[in-house]
Order: C-alpha cells, then sequence, then structure tokens
C-alpha cells in the first residue's frame, strides 16, 4: 500500500498491480485469522470435552464415599460446567495471541529498523513498559479470579441447599429470609465479577495508552522529517514510501500486543479454575486393588474379606482394621455398632464403593449387581414409573411395575397415588412420604433382581408400625428368593430379626454369631 501510494505521487511506474497484491494480502490476512479462530475454538473445544470426560471417569473411580468428601454436589456442578469453561478463553484466545506476540512484533521491528532505525528505535523502546504493566495487573488479577471460583462454588453449593430445603422453608415460613440470603450471597459474586472485569478493562487500556503514545511519536516523527524539520541520523533520507511504510508498521506492530492485553484476563481465570479443578482430579490419599471376582472357594461363598484395613486419609484412623468377614449366599446379616465404628464402610466395601489399604475383598458372581437402599430412598424428579424403572430390567411391563409396589406394601391404587404410575414426585421425593420412599426404593430392589441387598439404617427415618411391615416383607421376599441381606443398624427392633450379628466397635471386629 505505502508502494503504491509513492508510486500514484511520483509516477513512477504503474500502481494496479500492486494494489492488486495489497488486495490479494488482506484477503489472505482475514482467510488466516478466520483458521487461527476457528483452530483456536476447535482446541478449546476438545480440552473442555476431554475434560470432562476426565471428570466423569474421576467420579466414577472415586465412588460415592471419596467422592462426597471432595465437595458439595453443587460445587461438582459448578467445576463441571463453569469452571471447565473458563478454561476456554485460555485455548481459542490467549495461546493464538501470545503466539502472535512471540512472532509477529519481532519480524514488523525488523522491517522497520531496515527503512529507518529511529522509527524502529522508538517502536522498540516503548514496547518493554507494556510487559512490566501487564505483569503488575496480574498479579492482582490472579487473586481476583481465585476468589471468585471460590465463591462460585459456595454460591452453587448455597443455592443447592435452599432448592432443596425449599419445602420445608415454606412450611416454616422462611422463604423471605432465605430469598434475602441468596439475593446477598447473588449480590457479594457480583461485585467480585465486576472486579474481575475492571482488571480486563484496565489491561486494555494500559495496552491501547501506551500503543497510541508510541504511534503518536513515529507519527510525529515521519512527519517532521519528511517535511524537513527533522534532520537527525536517516530523517534527511526518508521517503515517502519509507515513512508510510513505517507508518502502516506501527499499528500492525502493536495489534498483538493488544490482542494480549485483551485475553490476558483469560488466563488469570483459566489459572484460577485450573486450581480449582486439578485437586479434585487427583487419586485418593489412600488406594487399594480392585476386588477380584471368587474363584477358588465354595460355591456358597458370596463375600470375603481377608484382613481387611480401611483408611480414607493417610494420617487419618483406620475406619476398618484387621477385618476377616465371610458373608454366605441366602445369609440375613445385621451390621451392629455405635456411630463411627465402621458399619457403613463395611456396606461401602462390600458395594465396591471404596478399596481396603491393606488386605483383599474377594467377591463371587451373585453379588453383582446388588441393590443399596439407604436411610431415605432417594428418588429423582419424574414419575413414580420413571423412578422404577432405573431399577427394572429394560423391557418390564407396568404389570410387572405395579406387582412389585404391592409386593413392598404399596399398591397403584392408593389414595396418596393419584395418577397410578404416572404420579409425578418431586426432587428429592417431594410428594411421598418417608415411609412410601422406602416403598418404592424396595420395589425397585425387587426389580432389580438383585441377589445381593446393602441396607444402610433403612428404616431409621420411618414408625414403628411402618418399619415392622417394611422389615416383614423384605425379609419374607429374601427367604424366598435366596437373597443375601446385610443390614448396618443401631437399632434392637431391626438386628434381633435377622440371624446372624456382626458387631464393630472402632472399626474391628468384636463378635460375629454366625462363626
Amino acid at each position: 500500500m505505502a508502494w503504491s501510494i509513492h508510486l500514484a505521487f511520483f509516477g513512477e511506474g504503474e500502481v494496479w498491480p500492486w494494489l492488486g497484491l495489497a488486495v490479494l494480502a488482506v484477503l489472505l490476512r482475514h482467510g488466516l485469522q478466520i483458521l487461527r479462530d476457528w483452530s483456536g475454538q476447535q482446541l478449546a473445544f476438545a480440552v473442555r470435552a476431554d475434560l470432562r470426560e476426565e471428570l466423569i471417569a474421576t467420579a466414577t473411580r472415586l465412588g460415592p464415599v471419596h467422592l462426597s468428601h471432595r465437595g458439595h454436589s453443587g460445587s461438582w456442578a459448578s467445576r463441571y460446567q463453569e469452571q471447565v469453561d473458563a478454561l476456554a478463553g485460555y485455548y481459542a484466545r490467549y495461546l493464538p495471541a501470545l503466539g502472535l506476540t512471540v512472532a509477529v512484533p519481532g519480524l514488523l521491528l525488523a522491517a522497520a529498523f531496515s527503512q529507518d532505525w529511529v522509527a524502529g528505535l522508538l517502536l522498540l523502546l516503548s514496547a518493554p513498559l507494556i510487559p512490566v504493566f501487564m505483569a503488575l495487573i496480574g498479579m492482582g488479577s490472579e487473586q481476583i479470579h481465585q476468589a471468585q471460583q471460590e465463591r462460585q462454588n459456595r454460591l452453587s453449593g448455597h443455592f443447592l441447599d435452599r432448592l432443596r430445603a425449599l419445602d420445608l422453608l415454606r412450611r416454616s415460613l422462611a422463604l423471605e429470609a432465605a430469598r434475602h440470603d441468596v439475593a446477598k450471597a447473588a449480590e457479594d459474586y457480583r461485585r467480585l465479577s465486576m472486579r474481575v472485569l475492571r482488571i480486563a478493562f484496565l489491561s486494555s487500556a494500559v495496552m491501547e495508552f501506551f500503543s497510541a503514545v508510541a504511534i503518536g511519536l513515529v507519527a510525529i516523527y515521519v512527519g517532521f522529517a519528511l517535511l524537513g524539520f527533522v534532520e537527525f541520523g536517516p530523517a534527511g533520507e526518508l521517503t515517502l514510501f519509507s515513512g508510510l511504510f513505517v507508518l502502516l508498521l506501527a499499528p500492525e506492530y502493536f495489534q498483538p500486543l493488544r490482542q494480549f492485553a485483551q485475553s490476558y484476563h483469560d488466563r488469570a481465570g483459566a489459572i484460577a479454575a485450573a486450581a480449582e479443578l486439578a485437586p479434585v482430579l487427583q487419586p485418593p490419599a489412600v488406594t487399594g486393588q480392585r476386588s477380584e471376582p471368587l474363584a477358588t472357594v465354595s460355591d456358597t461363598a458370596l463375600v470375603e474379606l481377608h484382613n481387611v484395613t480401611v483408611r480414607y486419609e493417610a494420617d487419618a484412623q483406620p475406619a476398618l482394621y484387621g477385618l476377616q468377614l465371610h458373608i454366605r449366599r441366602g445369609e440375613q446379616i445385621a451390621v451392629v455398632g455405635p456411630s463411627g465404628s465402621g458399619k457403613s464402610t463395611l456396606l461401602a466395601l462390600c458395594a465396591g464403593f471404596i478399596q481396603p489399604e491393606s488386605g483383599s475383598v474377594t467377591t463371587g458372581a451373585a453379588a453383582r449387581p446388588f441393590a443399596w437402599i439407604g436411610q431415605r430412598g432417594h428418588l429423582f424428579h419424574g414419575t413414580l414409573r420413571e423412578n422404577l424403572l432405573l431399577g427394572a430390567p429394560y423391557n418390564s411391563s407396568d404389570a410387572e411395575l405395579g406387582d412389585a409396589m404391592a409386593s413392598a406394601g404399596l399398591r397403584l391404587d392408593d389414595p396418596t397415588l393419584p395418577q397410578g404410575l404416572d404420579t409425578p414426585i418431586g426432587e428429592d421425593s417431594r410428594g411421598l412420604s418417608g415411609g412410601q420412599a422406602q416403598r418404592v426404593a424396595l420395589a425397585r430392589a425387587l426389580l432389580s433382581r438383585s441377589l445381593f441387598w446393602l441396607l444402610d439404617e433403612p428404616t431409621s427415618a420411618l414408625d414403628p408400625q411402618t418399619e415392622e411391615d417394611l422389615l416383614t416383607r423384605l425379609l419374607a421376599h429374601a427367604r424366598e428368593q435366596g437373597i443375601t441381606v446385610l443390614v448396618a443398624t443401631h437399632q434392637e427392633s431391626v438386628y434381633r430379626r435377622l440371624g446372624r450379628i456382626v458387631r464393630l466397635a472402632d472399626g474391628q471386629l468384636q463378635e460375629d454369631n454366625g462363626v
């Protein structure tokens, strides 16, 4: 372009071929920019997809026990969505801008020096100021981004807790107080987010200021040199072509630096997000060998624990220590002990949710799949049919679902189920009583056709009459079908009904009347 203008003024040759080359260069540049942006977006998309797969794989590998120790479900959702997305800018914008900043200014500076070393020197001396100010801004930016990520995790958990307790808050006339708490938490997060945006605007403003000053100095020098007011160094030999060439290069010299400044907050945000994600992706502090299928024991054996020790953290007291236990097919076993004695840990170990630090756990084929019923039967938002089908074979009919419900003690024509299998159930079993939710969980276990049931305090939230009825149905069905039942409980009314009682204290076996 500079050469075309020079030719147009002095008539030293044809202008059109050079203008044609300029148009081609513009089109090529635009195409390369599109390719760069597309490549950056594709890279960001691939990184986010891989990281989300790794998060799911990590959650699966950890199991529900270790997973619950690593944060609230709301914070997990925030990590999976917002914090993974926060990494996108690093790959889509920051890395391409960094590559351009490293390569392009040096080439353009060499081109400027080839025409006029004074103009090149003005560009060179203005460049170091930018990284200095960017570094100063970046030190504060990273801390604020880190605080924003932590506040975002807390806000997600705070909001989810209020949603789960919405019915209780309504009945307690505490909705207005809860609304105020959520609004205050959201306002605090908004203020912190605005601080992040202020830093982003500040970094761009700093870049624009210094680049404008440097371009202005070059323009003044070129203009005065062409007018003959400056004769220092090469100024006397400056031509229209070389002056325009340097002036056109000056904005392009700072353009990669401007893009770098604009994307620098993406780097700070990505580092803060990565700092939150990295601990989640770490393996448990204490790991062990996965359980192996039984191969050398009799057909009556289901689960065997040999000198098992379980520890959740490397420096913590063992949850189970030196445990020897043999579970035979068809047994109905009560695991008894005070809170913290290791009952739930034993059930999680038999389920494969955790692995022993030492010792071995071997399982028979009949132990997989298993049915798990906790203190509260967890039902999801949806219909009764959808909740039952979670544990049933794919081709289960409505008649089979109804039979399972009847066997669990809750008929579909019950007045509390006005739409039968299409009765809607709210999040966290809303719409059903605690006893009804447990019966649905029992029906789901019946439909699963599992031969190994793990029950963790299954009747602790039930009244005595409901408890009696539920246990009678559960144990009778287990005896008829040859199902092995392992129940963790501290209620005498429960464990007295089972044939074998295993007592734990401080993670060690104290008594086993089945041995």
